[in-house]
């Protein structure tokens, strides 16, 4: 007896559900990228994509209009059922026939026309929801014979509406989810309006590159700049890999073993305009940096704007995301993409994969005219932490916490470190200036004035010099090192890295702290200072001491605190969720709650910078 194959009991219920449940805002990607790969099949002289408004009863109907090989009347058909496909192979790593029509007909229940030129013959299918069914339909049609068909001979009316029949085409009006909605202004649902340029702009982010050969071409009503409330004119939309060449600086480098390359791209706003360069050599979009992971062709997880702000210190890039563009390239089979094409996913075990995933990789392969942009666009400060970081990292030490620097990776690609002998998993804190033991020498001689006590080091012969270029082992730097501490005092900067509110950010893997130097409790301290050391010299300079001062204790307050939820990995009882509990902002915002217990500290630093202020008393008279 043979094997039964499956079947679906009750079909209605999970094309409903899957219908239902899909994103919309993938429904631009489903629509271009079936767009994109028919016109593929056209002639390499006349593969053309446009997308414009349709007017349908004086409401503008959003529509993907293809070159390519059409469909006729039984393909049309065919093509309008889910999980079919025409003219090209269905494959779960491939863009199988689902996307489209799910999260169309998710925004556009009151139905998606198509039609389709084959051999200079143009039919027309309408699928939507029909509420007397309960279930999404091909709708039927009353033809001028009293006949009714779902799918039939539009031909004549094509060409009165001044479509060409000479050659193949296919048209896809998305009629939304009444007859009176305006899909071009409101493409992803109804009272949700947006960008006039989202269409083109989503486009631009979603796609690295279209097909070979293939123009895009949209119309200025839903285009940046001129042309609002236009129809009939239409602008050019390329991929940033064209326009590329007018950047200052790109650069793609490859990780080792050849899986991922991390694409840095330079792309600044323009001297005289608010719009970054790419988007100027773009007109058709809005186009701004962000970071994605890029999969045949395609970009995921995609963080623009304030969510590249707040992500970019994780990528190693504290400063500069506003003009800083990240791609993470990914070989086909590192991925899979998931349902609803709407994320990647891990092959193994199919669970999400997000560009976090790779941050390690963007900060080890980062060169050094990326590091130049980012110190460039750093905020300039006259404040001095060297000593504050060295008073934490003297009390991160006494914990002795091993350093997480490397974690596993699913990757084999990812970077590897050497195999050890068994030993403890700590080494003890070195002075650079300390002897070296394995010399076995007596270390009484004083050598360039040092204490020998603490400066005793072998005799010049028994020194070897490393190569060039050489630094400390990973064994050597084996204890937790504190994380660097930015203090951000600019209202925007704070409002991007989500500080609003909040005393502190830590960005664990890229061991980056960001302080909130506009946070409530600083202003508290402020005023405190500033009631009793006022009188102490110029209004001026007294302020920006005391300023200074409240910033600085508060940053040792939340730095502390970080350090003691950082020695916690020694816990057992502590799991990396409570880990993350312990660093989070509102934990920070508690421990920089309580200026009182270094108020007394703030006020000798204030004091000694008021004394110490280049603005002479007596020269204010």
């Amino acid at each position: 007896m043979k094997a039964e194959p499956l079947n679906i009991h009750d079909k209605r219920f999970l094309i409903n559900r899957l219908i239902e449940q899909a994103p919309v805002d993938t429904l631009v990607r489903e629509f271009f990228k079936n767009a994109d790969e028919s016109a593929c099949s056209a002639s390499a002289d006349n593969r053309r994509i446009e997308i414009y408004p349709t007017m349908i009863d004086d409401v503008r109907k959003l529509t993907f209009w293809n070159t390519g090989v059409g469909m006729d009347d039984k393909e049309l058909k065919q093509a309008t059922d889910l999980s079919s496909s025409v003219n090209k192979e269905m494959a779960l790593d491939g863009n199988f026939g689902i996307g489209a029509k799910v999260s169309g007909l998710t925004m556009s229940r009151e139905g998606i026309r198509y039609r389709s030129c084959k051999d200079g013959f143009v039919n027309e299918v309408v699928i939507g929801y029909d509420p007397d069914e309960g279930t999404y339909v091909r709708f039927p049609a009353e033809l001028p014979d009293g006949s009714f068909d779902t799918v039939y001979d539009v031909s004549d009316v094509a060409r009165e509406d001044g479509q060409a029949t000479n050659f193949d085409w296919t048209e896809v009006v998305l009629l939304g989810q009444c007859e009176d909605h305006d899909t071009v202004a409101e493409p992803l649902g109804k009272g949700k309006s947006l960008d006039r340029s989202y269409i083109p702009s989503a486009i631009f982010r979603r796609f690295a590159r279209f097909g070979e050969g293939v123009e895009v071409r949209v119309d200025v009503a839903m285009t940046k700049g001129g042309g609002k409330g236009e129809t009939g004119r239409t602008r050019r939309l390329k991929t940033l890999e064209e326009v590329i060449g007018d950047l200052p600086n790109h650069e793609r480098i490859e990780a080792p073993g050849g899986e991922i390359t991390v694409h840095y791209i330079h792309d600044p706003k323009h001297e005289r305009h608010s719009h970054t360069l790419s988007a100027l050599a773009n007109p058709a979009t809005s186009s701004t940096t962000f970071c994605a992971l890029v999969h045949k062709g395609e970009r995921y997880d995609i963080k623009s704007k304030k969510a590249w702000s707040a992500a970019a210190p994780n990528f190693g890039i504290p400063f500069g995301s506003k003009v800083l563009t990240v791609e993470i390239e990914l070989i086909d089979s590192l991925a899979l993409p998931n349902q609803y094409r709407d994320g990647l996913t891990w092959p193994d075990d199919r669970s999400a994969m997000r560009a976090e995933d790779f941050d390690a990789y963007v900060r080890e392969l980062m060169p050094d005219w990326v590091k130049d942009v980012i110190r460039s666009e750093s905020p300039t400060s006259d404040d001095n932490l060297d000593d504050l970081q060295s008073d934490l990292q003297k009390l991160l030490d006494e914990f002795r916490v091993p350093t997480a620097t490397l974690s596993p990776s699913r990757r084999k690609s990812a970077l590897v470190t050497e195999g050890a002998a068994e030993g403890s998993d700590t080494s003890d804190p070195v002075d650079l200036d300390t002897d070296f033991p394995e010399t076995g020498e007596d270390h009484g001689e004083n050598h360039t004035g040092l204490d020998p006590s603490k400066s005793q080091r072998a005799k010049h012969k028994k020194v070897r010099k490393a190569p060039e270029g050489s630094k400390l082992s990973r064994s050597a730097k084996s204890l937790e090192r504190v994380p660097e501490i930015k203090i951000l005092t600019d209202a925007e900067e704070i409002a991007e890295k989500n500080l609003r509110g909040r005393a502190g950010r830590f960005y664990k893997d890229a061991q980056t702290l960001f302080v909130n130097g506009l946070y409530s409790a600083s202003e508290r301290m402020a005023v405190e200072l500033d009631a009793e050391l006022r009188t102490l010299g110029e209004p001026e300079v007294v302020r920006s001491a005391i300023l200074k001062a409240s910033r600085k204790f508060m940053a040792f307050r939340v730095g502390k605190a970080t350090c003691y939820a950082i020695s916690k990995r020694l816990s057992d009882d502590w799991s990396s969720d409570d880990l993350d509990r312990a660093t989070s902002p509102e934990s920070l915002s508690l421990a920089a709650d309580d200026y009182k217990q270094s108020i007394s500290q703030a006020k000798r630093y204030a004091k000694e910078l008021i004394k110490t202020a280049d603005v002479p008393e007596e020269s204010a008279a």
